[in-house]
């Protein structure tokens, strides 16, 4: 089952997950990291864009594959659970290190 995760994403993070050295807010929950991937819609001119999930521009980051296919299978799609996540070959030897912004 997929899980989803609405309207918790509304608040400030309260972390900071670093992935092949670039920074994503994090949210700390009881059963883990929330990770949000998302980024703000380069189309969006607004005073408040909003978050969309781009695999491309993920990959162009360096984010390993099996991260992006989680955060794409996730609802809304974007956001994972960086402890709830199975061990993807390919992520074992990637940097990740949640941050306290505390």
């Amino acid at each position: 089952m997929t899980p989803s995760f609405g309207e918790e994403v509304n608040q400030l993070h309260d972390s900071v997950v670093t992935i092949n050295n670039t920074h994503w807010p994090g949210y700390r929950k009881d059963n883990g990291t929330l990770v949000d991937l998302r980024i703000l819609d380069p189309q969006d001119r607004s005073s408040k864009p909003k978050l969309v999930f781009r695999p491309d521009a993920l990959r162009e980051s360096g984010i390993p594959e099996p991260l992006i296919e989680a955060a794409a299978q996730s609802n809304p799609q974007g956001l994972i659970l960086l402890e709830d996540l199975p061990q993807f070959k390919g992520c074992d030897n990637q940097s990740t290190s949640p941050e306290s912004t505390r």
